[in-house]
């Protein structure tokens, strides 16, 4: 999920929708990865974000063996595709990228103690991964800002993480309200509603829920 003006965008398996602070459905791409990146095997959307007009959504193929995954850029107010790369890594649940340095960041694993990143300006040149303090797990989600990545996971508990840029230092800062479903995207953009904004999957699996979250306090 990525904060646009007046709206939100949500990635589902193959489908782009933007809507409303309502959340009403005002446009929808129901067939989003194009049958090019689809003839490749990319069949799942991953979290999404939105930096200075251009959408950066992560596509996903399920043989993670074979260590490339793709990562696409879509015009936020048509929905419309724009163009792809291919990257080296084995999983892509999510895509968040910095709009200060242009940094493009990811995991390898939806498990893992690494951060990559890309230099977008730079034809998504690798660069050094980040090193976290700890591991983390069902990695979903994640939003870059005031030098921090927050993480949304899918874990036992939908833990919600702050991950310095600078340090990799990870503190846990809360949970997704709904233990049962399956957490998913997130967002921080400061809106009255709150400052981190997540989802999370209902277990009857018909239905998303949007969770609006305060910015814990500053870590000592």
């Amino acid at each position: 999920m990525a904060h646009v003006s007046a709206g939100w965008i949500f990635s589902g398996t193959n489908v782009l929708a933007h809507t409303d602070e309502r959340l009403k459905v005002l446009n929808e791409n129901g067939n989003a990865i194009p049958a090019e990146w689809a003839a490749k095997g990319y069949n799942h959307v991953g979290d999404i974000d939105v930096v200075d007009g251009v959408m950066y959504a992560p596509l996903e193929q399920p043989d993670y063996n074979l260590g490339h995954q793709a990562t696409a850029r879509y015009d936020p107010g048509t929905l419309r595709f724009i163009d792809a790369v291919e990257l080296p890594q084995h999983e892509n649940s999510f895509v968040a990228v910095d709009p200060a340095s242009r940094i493009a960041w990811s995991m390898d694993h939806f498990d893992g103690n690494e951060l990559l990143r890309y230099d977008v300006a730079r034809s998504w040149k690798r660069l050094r991964p980040l090193r976290l303090s700890t591991v983390l797990h069902h990695t979903q989600g994640a939003s870059v800002t005031a030098g921090a990545i927050w993480i949304s996971t899918s874990d036992p508990r939908n833990d919600l993480y702050r991950v310095s840029t600078k340090t990799g230092h990870v503190d846990l800062v809360g949970q997704i309200v709904d233990p049962l479903g399956e957490g998913e995207g997130i967002d921080a953009t400061p809106l009255p509603s709150g400052a981190l904004h997540a989802m999370v999957l209902d277990p009857d699996m018909t239905k998303v829920w949007v969770e609006h979250f305060s910015r814990p306090s500053p870590p000592r």
